[in-house]
């Protein structure tokens, strides 16, 4: 419900420090925002940036003939899983995509290398109701499909309806794809194989109107969400991209935006925006009132402590269907995995160990 972060209108600009290895290992205690006495909402869970974060499960052989190489995150930008132990990441600088496979304790590309010698201008990831990838080319405006054996299965040429295409979102239950296209100030909506179904949106700052509109999150309805980057604001549409209402400003307060990267809805419906130039991330009520601000600048340098909310220009943001939030914390190559507490995790977890204290 959404009246569950109701008493907690509270911004946390703070990140936890952990005394262990990059990779993280489990940890003995618990990571919360917010810190008490305010009831927690957002579980730290971990930090992932290599195929070393599975090194405790390399086989020897790999070891010995070369196989076991550490594949690591390079200026990770857009995210996404398939909330059953997959998480995809788009790695820009190596133009691929790494899968963290956390049930096999492995890491691989995407695709494989044919992959990664098709794709130039890596942006937007997503996934459809059968488990099959979808990945953005902004270059090419293609985008590639990939099964979930790994094997890529087909193209969709977006060229000559598109511009540019940034991190777009698959609406499942309508088979659909919503495509923000940066260039043009619009949102495309496209069937699953690339057809043009319409689009919405112009350059401008009216209701409705976009300014580099960099990623969309999908509603539970199939509502809209777009993260209207320039326009420092987040805008709601139905599914047919009809304006709904919209909120945030260009502004240091509570609520307010810098430059604002991802967005993405949790079960219960709270959107959260990432703000690349503030290392934070921000959770609103879809009517736009701030619930809660979690997160801080800070660089991942020091090998022997994680910094546990600390991000250098967080951009991509996924929810799973079990609120689990995967951010791409792209200058310090690495993603953080975060939970949002609803009551099934608290029936499973729950508190039965006081929050840790933050540094600030």
């Amino acid at each position: 419900m959404l009246n569950n972060f109701r008493l907690i209108v509270v911004v946390v600009f703070s990140v936890f420090f952990l005394s262990a290895c990059a990779s993280t290992p489990p940890v003995k205690r618990r990571v919360f925002w917010p810190d008490p006495p305010d009831e927690p909402k957002i579980e730290w869970i971990g930090t992932y940036s290599s195929s070393s974060d599975f090194k405790n499960t390399q086989s020897l052989f790999n070891m010995i003939v070369g196989e076991g190489d550490v594949v690591s995150l390079k200026r990770p930008l857009s995210i996404a899983s398939n909330g059953t132990g997959k998480v995809f990441v788009s790695n820009t600088e190596t133009a691929d995509v790494l899968v963290f496979d956390f049930n096999a304790r492995d890491t691989y590309k995407l695709g494989g290398n044919l992959m990664q010698s098709a794709i130039k201008h890596l942006t937007g990831i997503a996934l459809d109701a059968q488990g099959n990838v979808y990945v953005a080319d902004s270059s090419s405006r293609k985008i590639h499909v990939v099964d979930r054996d790994n094997k890529p299965v087909r193209v969709l040429d977006l060229s000559t309806r598109m511009k540019s295409i940034g991190m777009f979102a698959v609406d499942k239950r309508a088979a659909r794809l919503i495509i923000p296209d940066l260039k043009e100030h619009r949102i495309v909506v496209t069937d699953l194989e690339g057809n043009f179904l319409f689009a919405f949106g112009k350059p401008g700052s009216a209701d409705g109107d976009f300014n580099f509109p960099l990623s969309v999150a999908i509603e539970a309805d199939g509502g809209i969400v777009v993260c209207d980057s320039l326009n420092a604001r987040v805008q709601r549409f139905t599914s047919q991209g009809v304006f709904v209402n919209k909120f945030g400003r260009r502004g240091d307060g509570v609520g307010d935006f810098a430059i604002i990267k991802g967005v993405a809805v949790d079960s219960e419906g709270h959107i959260y925006v990432t703000d690349g130039k503030e290392s934070r991330v921000t959770i609103f009520s879809p009517s736009g009132e701030t619930l809660l601000a979690f997160g801080a600048k800070y660089s991942q340098m020091d090998a022997s402590k994680v910094a546990a909310g600390g991000f250098l220009i967080p951009q991509g943001i996924y929810i799973d269907q079990n609120d689990r939030i995967f951010i791409a914390d792209q200058l310090n190559n690495r993603f953080q995995v975060f939970q949002y507490m609803n009551s099934r995790y608290l029936t499973e977890f729950p508190l039965v160990t006081p929050a840790s204290k933050a540094v600030k």
